[in-house]
């Protein structure tokens, strides 16, 4: 999807094969409430990354130059940078809201990010409102009118191989179990503000939206996912909020199972294809604003960069996207099963 078409413990850590979280006795009426700030720095607040490790369970280590903070548990390890908006959970990467901070000697992290991005990633459980996943919409990128990103020396088009490959994770996903519908089954055009609204009456438990990348420069490479930017945080392509930044829009009902299944299917993806992780980064793209369930944007590469392309013009390359994006899902799916019976 190129530039121009985007609109935009007692605490116990608890590991399987597949994820991870630190465990905490979950809430037994209503979702956690907002995290207290400590201190607000810049119009924003902020909570003191030691009281983080503190209810996490886990923890802390600050450099001593006071330029990094990471929390660690047994299995986990999430690292913060002063003055950064990037977090590497396990070395994979996640894009915060806002820059953590530091004040008076001491790193502080936003409330904003504790609640939406840590809390979900770590401790999922604490959030009682756990959806079902049985019906999963696939919305191939583009079509129609709108070709998407283009590479006209290999002769690729991005609606033409977003399709093929939610035609393909449709049959994986199905061979697996699931109820899965596509937002267009040919080459045809579908508004952005219509993707939505066929999730919806599909009663989509997940939406999962393909597209492949494409930018100015030819050395840009790598997998990226977005979830949609949380309410009263900025998208990751801005640094500070506008008007629309303070709306709160249905989709954002589900943040906290947006961001755990896009870790999963962003984590899965560099473990299966290799090449750069380009992380977890959040955008409020119109094909998702009217969502009445958890959703994602995958982009799975370069058009723009050669060797790149020439990979995702390949059947086998695409099998492999559509097989990890599965399996992430399942991941993700595991999760909520564990957390809906957690003495099973």
């Amino acid at each position: 999807m190129n530039a121009a078409n985007r609109k935009s413990c007692g605490l116990t850590v608890f590991l399987s094969v597949a994820c991870f979280f630190v465990w905490l006795a979950p809430t037994a009426f209503a979702d956690p409430p907002p995290t207290r700030a400590d201190v607000t720095l810049f119009g924003t607040a902020y909570i003191d990354l030691a009281k983080v490790a503190g209810q996490l369970g886990m923890k802390l280590n600050i450099s001593k130059n006071l330029e990094e903070g990471v929390l660690s548990s047994r299995w986990t390890r999430v690292r913060f940078k002063k003055d950064s908006r990037l977090m590497l959970l396990n070395n994979y990467k996640v894009y915060l809201g806002y820059a953590v901070a530091y004040h008076r000697g001491k790193l502080y992290l936003s409330t904003h990010d504790f609640d939406k991005a840590l809390k979900p990633l770590l401790t999922p459980q604490v959030f009682t409102s756990v959806p079902r996943l049985k019906t999963i919409v696939i919305d191939p990128g583009h079509g129609g009118k709108n070709p998407g990103a283009i590479n006209k020396n290999l002769g690729m088009i991005e609606k033409d191989l977003t399709l093929d490959l939610a035609h393909r994770l449709k049959a994986v996903l199905e061979s697996r179990g699931y109820r899965v519908f596509l937002t267009r089954n040919k080459d045809q055009t579908v508004e952005n503000g219509n993707r939505p609204m066929i999730a919806n009456r599909y009663k989509a438990d997940l939406f999962v939206c393909l597209h492949f990348n494409s930018v100015g420069s030819r050395s840009v490479k790598g997998i990226e996912t977005y979830t949609f930017t949380p309410q009263n945080q900025p998208s990751t392509a801005r640094s500070r909020l506008v008007d629309e930044d303070r709306k709160a829009f249905p989709t954002n009902r589900y943040d906290p199972w947006s961001t755990l299944s896009s870790f999963y299917v962003q984590r899965q993806l560099i473990k299966t294809m290799g090449g750069v992780d380009r992380g977890i980064k959040k955008a409020r793209f119109s094909m998702m604003l009217d969502l009445q369930c958890p959703g994602f944007l995958v982009e799975g590469g370069f058009f723009s960069h050669y060797k790149e392309a020439r990979k995702i013009k390949t059947i086998n390359h695409r099998i492999r996207i559509a097989e990890a994006i599965a399996d992430g899902i399942g991941t993700y799916h595991k999760t909520l099963q564990r957390i809906s019976n957690p003495d099973a």
